[in-house]
């Protein structure tokens, strides 16, 4: 049995999916393909549709819902005015005389008379926008719930949050967007981010201002980050008198000093996250997942390389400890210096109690120690 759908040019062949096929989704709802199909074997590009989603016109009304038309439209990314959420779909529908944007699963509902979407109350439908500090434009609060399909999309479309520059994942949340300019940031880092940043590992003398920064297609007018090197586009935090421009993340990375005799400064102990392009002065091997640096003399060198006591007792503790790269008690994300009782980053390494759980900062131990290597 074959079928034409208006958005391919090719017939499409039926086929009944008894199980989930993982590596063909849905180009209507998205999902992943289990049941009655329609399979285009002409096209390479897996061109597939669950048949209840052939189904849909490519233009329809519902007065229950909507006074105008509704209509296809093939697009990737935007918030849906129905659930509220940040969708990348191929088909989409809008409405033809306003403003209107609705995913493919939520124009199903509403074609179907599925009362949760179509009896709404019209507050129900209205956007929350809301104009920030870190962008020049109004952002619009969505929730993000995707499948696994989607999150590899957005990781080509290189989306990330532009506070804490993790990748947008499947899980539900909120987030805030502005879609011309693909700028996106969690509700979290938002509400969280702070009118300025004092004393900042990266930059401790000056307060920091946050500042927009866009992108330029030049190069070489790239602002780069004085804490991880790499572009800080969309917000960032600035020192005016030092010209110095910090991710919104690096602003705020959690991090300590040492002192030590392979340098006449102090090293701030970073991790993986914040690492990009950085080369060992001692060994000259690549620092991957940590490091000592010295960002006004461009010095680095790994843990290995730098002569710190793997283990021994202390004089604030029973047992011995021992040097590992990281500790991680629980995933309640709150992480604390046995020693000293303020938080601490999970990423560096720390002296480290097994038997008693027990976890202290190296600048806290090393403050206390002699050790011949160490002044």
């Amino acid at each position: 049995m074959e079928f034409q759908h208006f958005l391919h040019q090719h017939k499409l062949r039926f086929m009944e999916v008894s199980k989930e096929n993982d590596t063909l989704t849905c180009l209507g709802c998205m999902d992943i393909i289990h049941g009655p199909s329609y399979i285009c074997e002409a096209c390479d590009d897996n061109f597939v549709f669950h048949k209840s989603c052939t189904k849909m016109p490519p233009q329809f009304q519902k007065d229950t819902f909507h006074p105008h038309p509704l209509r296809f439209n093939v697009a990737g990314l935007f918030v849906c005015d129905a659930c509220r959420k940040l969708t990348i779909n191929l088909i989409n529908y809008r409405c033809m005389y306003c403003d209107l944007k609705l995913d493919f699963k939520c124009v199903m509902s509403i074609f179907n008379d599925e009362n949760e979407i179509a009896k709404r109350d019209e507050d129900a439908h209205q956007r929350t926008t809301i104009h920030h500090f870190c962008h020049p434009h109004q952002l619009t609060r969505c929730m993000l719930s995707l499948t696994i399909w989607k999150n590899e999309l957005l990781k080509k479309l290189k989306i990330k949050c532009r506070a804490c520059k993790q990748m947008l994942q499947g899980t539900l949340s909120y987030i805030y967007v502005c879609i011309p300019c693909k700028f996106v940031i969690h509700e979290s880092c938002m509400t969280e981010m702070p009118m300025h940043v004092q004393r900042s590992s990266f930059h401790p003398h000056h307060v920091l201002l946050p500042r927009i920064i866009r992108q330029d297609r030049d190069a070489s007018r790239h602002v780069r980050c004085y804490g991880c090197s790499k572009k800080v586009i969309g917000i960032g935090f600035y020192c005016n008198e030092c010209d110095v421009n910090l991710h919104v993340s690096c602003a705020k990375y959690p991090t300590r000093a040492i002192k030590h005799t392979c340098h006449p400064h102090t090293l701030l102990q970073l991790g993986k996250s914040i690492i990009h392009n950085l080369s060992c002065d001692a060994c000259g091997i690549d620092c991957d997942d940590s490091c000592f640096s010295c960002k006004k003399c461009d010095f680095n060198i790994h843990p290995g390389c730098i002569p710190l006591p793997t283990s021994f007792t202390h004089k604030r503790h029973l047992h011995q400890l021992v040097l590992v790269s990281s500790v991680v008690e629980d995933d309640t994300g709150d992480y604390y210096c046995d020693m000293c009782e303020t938080e601490r980053n999970p990423e560096l390494q720390v002296y480290y109690c097994g038997e008693c759980n027990y976890v202290a900062h190296i600048d806290c131990v090393l403050s206390e120690v002699r050790h011949p290597k160490l002044k």
